[in-house]
């Protein structure tokens, strides 16, 4: 019988018990769940669980279910829930990139709710996109997403359920439901940043978005994160060294590596990562592909599908700013700031110059 639950509160003590006492150990007597967090959980509703246990010890575990904004449907219609579910099943012993341990995943294929319950690492320092990144975090962002892609590069079909970033009517729907939508209230209202001729470019991505999409996904196939940014990482400090664990991997699908780089500078690089230190970083996540004995792919071809990653992913900051229903003051803020780094990125690497 599948477990999906529709909000966390319904993640009682009876249910921790019958999904997590082998796991614990010990049987489970009392249960509290609280929201984790303002302004996490923008296309899903996390929440973290106290347990008491029968010895009287306490423990806690982090609790993900549906979306509770009217983001359900999108989240759905995206295919997220599934991706992370088949992702802690049967992915992530596998995935170079650490992420925590699954307790419990199970969805219902007909209406998508669906449960995870994943190991709580509180006490891990949780990484934050409005204080961005320095140049140390994103040359290891950057390394750890060659490892993950050269590890799957050309492999993908050991992963049946993986489906492809790129899908005709996906696409379509992004265009016509996310980002055209979002266009003209997100140059209306944040009009400060839409500096030079920017307007115009983030209109004719929209313009062109499906064909564009095509063109980001065209290289070679590997697994991919989707959503790779600071606030779906945490960064503990181990033997003097921040460690990368991420989180969030709704959007894991298959598809090309520069994708998720793409989708990290935008997202949580600020200006002044441009120019020399993202050339570099770029280039040290091509070593690490090399390194990760992949072959036939150019550091030239690596840095063009970076640049039309980065037109793509700006469907983000223009869906965050413009479409979906950002929940609470933290997310607006958000929309701003990965609005403000996207912009820069597009015009650091001339992406105009690939549009039709």
């Amino acid at each position: 019988m599948t477990i999906a639950l529709q909000h966390a509160g319904e993640f009682t003590a009876e249910l921790a018990n019958e999904l997590l006492s082998d796991a614990l150990g010990e049987e489970i007597v009392a249960c509290s769940v609280a929201p984790l967090g303002e302004g996490v959980g923008l296309m899903s509703a996390i929440a973290r669980a106290q347990l008491t246990l029968a010895s009287g010890k306490r423990t806690s575990v982090v609790v993900k279910v549906i979306a509770q904004t009217e983001n359900v449907g999108i989240s759905k219609q995206l295919n997220f829930y599934a991706n992370e579910i088949n992702f802690y099943r049967f992915l992530a012993d596998q995935c170079p990139i650490k992420s925590p341990r699954c307790l419990f995943a199970d969805i219902d294929s007909d209406t998508q709710d669906f449960l995870l319950v994943l190991e709580d690492l509180g006490a891990a320092a949780a990484g934050d996109q409005l204080k961005g990144c320095d140049e140390s975090l994103m040359l290891k962002s950057f390394e750890n997403a060659g490892r993950l892609h050269g590890r799957f590069w050309g492999e993908t079909e050991q992963f049946p359920w993986l489906i492809p970033q790129s899908v005709p009517e996906i696409n379509q729907f992004r265009q016509d439901a996310i980002y055209r939508p979002g266009v003209a209230p997100t140059i209306e209202n944040f009009s400060e940043y839409f500096t030079g001729n920017l307007a115009e470019v983030v209109t004719r991505i929209g313009e062109q978005f499906t064909s564009l999409f095509e063109r980001a996904m065209s290289g070679p196939e590997t697994v991919i994160h989707g959503d790779y940014r600071i606030d779906n990482m945490l960064l503990p400090e181990v033997d003097g060294e921040v460690e990368i664990v991420g989180v969030d991997w709704q959007n894991t699908t298959r598809g090309c590596g520069p994708h998720d780089i793409a989708y990290f500078s935008g997202q949580s690089c600020g200006m002044e990562m441009r120019g020399d230190i993202e050339m570099a970083a770029l280039r040290r996540y091509y070593d690490v592909l090399k390194d990760e004995g992949v072959k036939d792919f150019s550091f030239d071809e690596c840095v063009d599908y970076y640049r039309l990653n980065l037109m793509i992913t700006m469907i983000t900051p223009i869906a965050i700013c413009g479409t979906l229903d950002p929940g609470n003051e933290r997310g607006v803020e958000l929309g701003r700031i990965i609005l403000e780094r996207s912009l820069s990125a597009l015009s650091s690497m001339q992406c105009a110059d690939l549009l039709h």
